[in-house]
């Protein structure tokens, strides 16, 4: 069986080789030796000498011709407690290596493929459940089917990979290039994706409920009929996304941004879009029942036929936004800006529009039945045919508002400005 990549050589030394024992200039000379062996056991005890030492390992991590010693002296100053040093291997990118042949490796027992140069490999099918593929080049590398579970994939250069099909459920995926990658269909679940980098990426019927996509790029990314149920993808860029049909119930949206992201028929029920940017968003009959749209900026937003039913819209920015025959039955729209808005033939029943701008709106044969608009601002808003049965309009403004005769023999108008600047008793 091969033996394991082990930057951290182990077993016994030469007699006399020990260059932790000789002092500094012990460790000077170690760094001279031409065995591997020897000039990484002189990195791990150089740090002990310190300025000076340190200089040494760092000298090795830039200049010595063997990658093993390189990584020594990289993991050597990653692992010490001195800030500095620290910052001298997060800022250097050690060079590719060659790996040649990874699935006999793999099966021959190897796990640690770290910035290994890989790409246009074909993996198509591998087995590397759990491997360490960290900072390596898979660009370009077939994956399709393969099967990365549990792998290591932080900071690996994925692009225009094809990960088709493949199995990356529990793998980390954080801080990765996956720009352009090919992931339909993939098994994404309880992945790590935070930070990467999915741009234009294809994820169409990918699964990634529970997925970790906080502060992901996934601008102009094919979403389209994905699961992303529960997923978290707070701030994360979305914008002109395609995610039409897909699952994002019960997922973390705050603070995302999903300007001009196409939505429609999406399932978003209970999501969290808190404070999220959904200027310019195509939401035709997406499901936002129970959805949490805190003052989320939906101007200009196209929710024709949308299901909002019990959500919060609380200081939301909806003006001009195009909610005809939208479900809003006791959502809560307080102090939201309507102003310009089509709710055309919504459903507002029982909704909570106190202290809301409806000014200009189009409420055309809207149902408001039982609904609080009281302090709202319904100045010049079309109200003709509207369902006003049972409707709290008190000190609300309805100078210049159009409405059918007889409109107010069942709502609460005490306090309101009426349409010819009224104020009823």
């Amino acid at each position: 069986m091969a033996e394991n990549f082990d930057p951290v050589l182990g077993g016994q030394q030469p007699a006399g080789s020990d260059p932790v024992m000789g002092g500094l200039v012990g460790i000077e000379q170690a760094l001279g030796s031409p065995n591997p062996k020897v000039r990484i056991q002189a990195i791990k005890g150089a740090l002990r000498y310190g300025s000076r030492g340190a200089e040494l390992v760092i000298q090795a991590l830039r200049n010595d011709p063997n990658w093993e010693v390189q990584f020594a002296a990289w993991e050597t100053l990653l692992e010490s407690k001195d800030p500095q040093q620290v910052q001298v291997a997060k800022s250097h990118r050690l060079p590719l290596r060659e790996v040649g042949d990874v699935r006999a490796r793999y099966k021959a027992g190897e796990r640690d493929f770290r910035w290994a140069d890989l790409g246009g490999a074909d993996l198509i099918e591998a087995n590397l459940i759990g491997a360490n593929l960290s900072w390596a080049d898979l660009r370009g590398a077939d994956l399709s089917r393969a099967d990365l579970s549990g792998a290591n994939l932080s900071k690996t250069d994925l692009r225009r990979a094809d990960l088709s099909q493949a199995n990356l459920s529990g793998a980390n995926l954080s801080q990765a290039n996956l720009s352009r990658a090919y992931l339909s269909g993939a098994n994404l679940s309880k992945t790590d994706l935070s930070r990467a980098d999915l741009s234009w990426a294809n994820l169409s019927e990918a699964n990634l409920s529970r997925a970790n996509l906080s502060k992901t790029d996934l601008r102009r990314a094919d979403l389209s009929q994905a699961n992303l149920s529960g997923a978290d993808l707070s701030q994360a860029n979305l914008s002109g996304a395609d995610l039409s049909r897909a699952n994002l119930s019960r997922a973390n949206l705050s603070g995302a941004n999903l300007s001009w992201a196409d939505l429609s028929q999406a399932n978003l029920s209970e999501a969290n879009l808190s404070e999220a940017d959904l200027s310019g968003a195509n939401l035709i009959w997406a499901n936002l029942s129970g959805a949490d749209l805190i003052e989320v900026n939906l101007s200009k937003t196209d929710l024709r036929r949308a299901k909002l039913i019990q959500a919060n819209l609380s200081g939301a920015d909806l003006s001009q936004a195009s909610l005809s025959e939208a479900n809003l039955i006791g959502a809560d729209l307080s102090r939201a800006n309507l102003s310009g808005a089509n709710l055309s033939w919504a459903d507002l029943s029982r909704a909570n529009l106190s202290g809301a701008n409806l000014s200009w709106a189009d409420l055309i044969r809207a149902n408001l039945s039982e609904a609080n608009l009281s302090g709202a601002d319904l100045s010049r808003a079309d109200l003709r045919g509207a369902k006003l049965g049972g409707t709290n309009l008190k000190g609300a403004n309805l100078w210049g508002a159009k409405l059918s005769p007889g409109w107010d023999q069942f709502a609460d108008l005490k306090g309101a400005i009426l349409p010819d600047g009224a104020i009823h008793p």
